[in-house]
């Protein structure tokens, strides 16, 4: 299903966000990166890169040697490589994915932690056209990690970061480090406000 995006927000601090604006950097830190992070569903996400969840209820199971049998009331497990490579860069959207009707869109107050500033690119045409790097892209879906069972994807992530309403960009890269690209500034497609200025944002009629 196709959606609509009206705009991409980029949210931090001013000297990032102003380098943003003005050289077009994106910082791209691996996957690996987001998976030891332990800051209350802002950046860190243990469930990062996962390649599937169990949920099971109650049941017994064995282990090879052990007669025992042994009773569980609930299973729940992360399938995952131990070390998970490629990098991603992650945009707030403004879009008829996360909202029903875009122009009814109110920014979530949780998404003050991520700074003081923040990039809106009103043009997202023009920013995808400029791309140093082969991506793959698309808007992250959100799961209830209590109930699902079965493969996860790399655009998919728990329920508690469904306020983050992200749109990624993931690149393959065999090496666990940052990578560092700039398009050029950003005048042309893009406002820098304040996080205060971006809660304010309406869309409506007269916004």
């Amino acid at each position: 299903m196709e959606h609509t995006i009206l705009a991409f927000l980029k949210f931090g601090n001013l000297k990032n966000m102003t380098d943003l604006f003005n050289n077009g950097t994106i910082y791209m830190n691996p996957i690996q990166y987001f998976r030891k992070i332990e800051d209350a569903e802002l950046r860190g996400d243990k469930y990062e890169g996962a390649t599937g969840i169990i949920n099971s209820t109650s049941g017994n199971f064995k282990i090879p040697g052990i007669e025992q049998e042994f009773n569980f009331q609930h299973l729940h497990l992360i399938e995952s490589y131990e070390e998970v490579v490629g990098n991603i860069y992650s945009l707030y959207s403004i879009s008829s994915n996360g909202f029903p009707n875009p122009l009814d869109f109110k920014l979530d107050q949780q998404n003050e932690r991520f700074g003081t500033h923040c990039v809106m690119i009103k043009d997202n045409a023009y920013f995808l056209k400029r791309r140093e790097l082969h991506f793959r892209h698309g808007f992250i879906e959100y799961y209830d990690k209590k109930i699902k069972s079965g493969k996860v994807t790399l655009f998919e992530k728990p329920k508690e970061f469904e306020y983050q309403k992200e749109f990624r960009f993931y690149v393959e890269h065999t090496e666990i480090e940052p990578l560092v690209i700039q398009i050029g500034s950003l005048e042309n497609c893009a406002q820098l406000i304040t996080m205060e200025e971006a809660m304010s944002i309406s869309l409506g009629k007269g916004g």
